[in-house]
């Protein structure tokens, strides 16, 4: 009876809106309330507590702020004059643009909303002048944004990390692949459509804006080097690395590119604060729900189901892919992490899968989740920067979010695509 009123609270507070922390935390409590174990209610707040004093969860807010810093500089303009001088001489100029900034700017921020924010701002009235639809573009900022998450250094990928005690610096590695394949879907969609519209080039190629243009941006293209060549060499652990990267961030934005005034600094120390609060909470609320999972066994039964109907890896691999896309239409990145990742590990563990592979998989279908209805983080965000409407930018945007599926599934069946990279530099089997 008790885990009957348990889920029918929780999916029935997610039906009703509520957050997701709060959900969690509500509906656990009332488990706890109902069991008559008064104990327990005791040690539920030690318990939160001890779940979120993580040492790993630590280079969450890190990251942010890190990210933070570069976005309220001239990152992305820079990272866009790059992108620009090696590709903007292209038939699919702009497009290309803009798919290669959200990769550059992706392996600044970590975050997908962040990346089609910054870069979405300094698109957006280049597409005005250069006559392409606007609908167009900001489809193609609502769909490369979400690159963000993949590239290192990726917020969610911590997160997956800390939630299954799996080597970050793998996962970080892990998300190259995908992100890159993702990548060259986006351009290769944007070089078929601008060639049916008769869209051109928005400046020609000359080696000498390659040259200055790759010496501006070079301090911001450094950060992701510095995280990932860190954790590789092994001179930093996940956190130090992100700790190294806010304050490189900081020291670059005040006195190299000096778009940054100690003035700022409490406006972004705030808005790094409140985000990293957010996922806290998320965290928090986890911890509990997991409690009761564990209690209940859960995670154990949901196994056995699991190993019992289906026999075959890659098959368990498409269910989930399945289940992880409609979490990801649902709900952010990080929460859906959080939740999936403990209950379907042990699965994964049965079927002989990487964890670290799971761990890209994984993010790679929720990066198709923020740009898919109803919740679409970075769609609504290139609809308000682009000023277009959101219904017109869905209907734009879900040819490339089948291609963007076919990756996926393309990611699903040749696992050498995330797993290159980790294998190469770190040995990861």
């Amino acid at each position: 009876m008790e885990l009957w009123i348990f889920g029918l609270s929780f999916f029935g507070m997610l039906l009703m809106n509520v957050p997701i922390a709060i959900g969690m935390c509500l509906s656990s409590l009332l488990y706890l309330a109902i069991s008559g174990d008064l104990f327990m209610l005791t040690i539920t707040a030690p318990r939160i507590f001890a779940g979120m004093n993580n040492f790993t969860m630590l280079a969450i807010p890190l990251f942010i702020l890190s990210g933070d810093l570069l976005c309220s500089g001239k990152a992305s303009k820079l990272l866009v004059d790059l992108a620009n001088s090696l590709v903007g001489h292209l038939k699919a100029g702009l497009s290309t643009v803009t798919t290669l900034g959200c990769m550059f700017f992706g392996a600044v921020s970590g975050s997908g909303a962040a990346t089609a924010s910054a870069i979405g701002a300094v698109i957006a009235p280049e597409s005005e002048r250069s006559g392409y639809d606007k609908d167009f573009i900001a489809a193609i900022i609502a769909s490369a944004g979400p690159i963000g998450i993949l590239i290192p250094p990726s917020i969610p990928m911590v997160v997956y990390g800390a939630a299954t005690d799996t080597s970050i610096g793998a996962l970080l590695l892990s998300g190259i692949g995908p992100g890159v394949l993702f990548g060259i879907l986006i351009i290769l969609y944007g070089y078929w459509y601008s060639g049916k519209k008769g869209y051109g080039s928005s400046t020609k190629f000359e080696w000498s804006k390659v040259f200055t243009s790759t010496r501006k941006a070079a301090w911001a293209l450094l950060t992701p080097i510095i995280i990932v060549g860190g954790i590789y060499s092994g001179i930093f652990t996940p956190t130090e690395a992100a700790a190294v990267a806010a304050v490189y961030s900081l020291i670059v934005g005040l006195f190299i590119y000096r778009t940054l005034k100690l003035r700022d600094l409490p406006e972004i120390f705030l808005k790094s604060s409140i985000t990293s609060a957010t996922i806290m909470f998320v965290v928090g609320g986890v911890v509990l729900f997991g409690w009761v999972l564990v209690r209940e066994q859960i995670p154990q039964t949901f196994t056995r189901v699991i190993l019992d109907n289906i026999s075959s890896p890659l098959i368990f691999l498409v269910v989930t892919n399945l289940i992880i896309l409609v979490a990801g239409m649902l709900m952010d990145p990080s929460p859906a992490i959080i939740l999936f990742a403990p209950l379907l590990l042990p699965a994964v563990h049965a079927f002989g899968i990487s964890p670290i592979f799971f761990g890209a998989l994984m993010v790679t279908n929720l990066a198709i989740g923020l740009v898919t209805p109803p919740v679409a983080l970075t769609l609504y965000v290139a609809a308000e920067i682009c000023q277009v409407s959101l219904s017109r930018l869905i209907k734009r945007v879900m040819p490339i979010v089948v291609l963007l599926v076919i990756g996926l599934f393309l990611v699903t069946f040749i696992p050498d695509i995330a797993m290159f990279i980790p294998r190469l530099l770190m040995g990861v089997r």
